[in-house]
Parts: C-alpha cells; sequence; structure tokens
C-alpha cells in the first residue's frame, strides 16, 4: 500500500491511458484507496456492456475511458465516477422540469447539447461530461454562471488528476494537509492553476 511520506512518493499514474505500465500505476493507487477505506475492489467492464452504453447514448465513448473501464471497472478515484445506468446527456437532466433547470447562457447552449455526464464531483450535483464530437471534458457547475466550463482535452487527464488527488488521503507521518498541498502542486504543474481552482475550490 502506498504511504505518502515526501512529495516524491506521489505517484502520476500515467501520461496517457494506454501507456506504458499506466496500468500498473493506476492499479497500485486504486488498491491503496479501496484498502484504506476497506472497499472492495470493482470488477472489469465488458466490451458487450459499453457496447450497450454505446448504443444507448448514440455515440462512442472516450477511448480513454473505455481502456479504464474494461481494466478497472468503476472504482473509487476519489470523486464519483457514475454507474452506467445514471450516464445521461447532461440536456436530458432537466428535460421533464425545465421551469426549475439552470439558466444557461449563451455561450453554455453551444457545447450543452453535446455533453454526456460520467462523473458526479463529489455527489454535489457538480459533474465532469464529456463532449460526444471533440471527446473534450467539461466542468458542470451549478453554482456559477456560465455553468458549463471546458477543462480538459481528454479524458485521461481527468482520471490522472483524480488518482493525484486521491493519494493526498493515502497520507503517512507528514499528515494529511501537507500532502494535499503536494497533491495540487503537482496538480497545477500539470494542468496549470485556473484550472485547479476551478475544479477543487
Amino acid at each position: 500500500m502506498i504511504e505518502i511520506n515526501l512529495k516524491s512518493d506521489i505517484i502520476i499514474p500515467f501520461n496517457k491511458i494506454g501507456d506504458n505500465d499506466w496500468d500498473k500505476k493506476s492499479k497500485l493507487i486504486i488498491e491503496s484507496l479501496a484498502e484504506n477505506w476497506s472497499n472492495e475492489l470493482k470488477a472489469p467492464i465488458s466490451i458487450e456492456e459499453i457496447d450497450n452504453l454505446e448504443k444507448r447514448l448514440g455515440t462512442p465513448l472516450p477511448n480513454g475511458l473505455k481502456t479504464f473501464y474494461k481494466t478497472f471497472g468503476i472504482p473509487d478515484i476519489g470523486e464519483e465516477l457514475q454507474r452506467f445506468e445514471d450516464i445521461i446527456w447532461l440536456k436530458d437532466i432537466w428535460e421533464e422540469d425545465n421551469l426549475y433547470g439552470p439558466e444557461f447562457s449563451k455561450e453554455d447552449k453551444i457545447s450543452l447539447p453535446h455533453l454526456i455526464t460520467f462523473s458526479d464531483y463529489l455527489g454535489n450535483g457538480n459533474m465532469f461530461c464529456f463532449h460526444n464530437e471533440t471527446k473534450e471534458i467539461y466542468y458542470f457547475d451549478h453554482d456559477t454562471t456560465p455553468f458549463l466550463t471546458k477543462m480538459f482535452s481528454n479524458v485521461d487527464d481527468y482520471i490522472k488528476g483524480c488518482l493525484i488527488f486521491a493519494q493526498a488521503d493515502l497520507f503517512g507521518e507528514v499528515g494529511q494537509k501537507q500532502v494535499e498541498k503536494w497533491t495540487e502542486e503537482i496538480a497545477e504543474d500539470l494542468f496549470g492553476k485556473s484550472i485547479v481552482r476551478k475544479w477543487r475550490y
């Protein structure tokens, strides 16, 4: 099990999903998180289940997300990846009761018809979505306008960021606050301060 006592102990699991050893490094983090929280590891998801989801949505999933599902299923990565039955086109969430939905800006409405949810940010109503055409990752923040922000060019960066931030729970003698600071510094180097601020604050 991972124990973080130095900034250099924090694992950057991959540059891209599918790189050499991406699965070994990711597995070490995922297994350490499961052990830390006394959770069972999730089973990989079959190609058939993925095909069925893609048929229901009418669009392919990002390649990195498919590879991740086939390797690790829907594990704890510090944020709540949605179960397949909960993955939905973002625009359809408010279809029945649109009067009480968000007042999307003109800018929001450009990307809104293309976004499909796949992760609930800490279960607070904010969600990460992928764009059905570009496969870019957008963040739906229900508290601030514009509600939609493009965050990453691909899903690999989102999952990588989650696996880095989640290692703050694997702190050793140095304490969690120090490890949180280190994970944030690493994420800022990878993605930029503005992205980390939007994501985490």
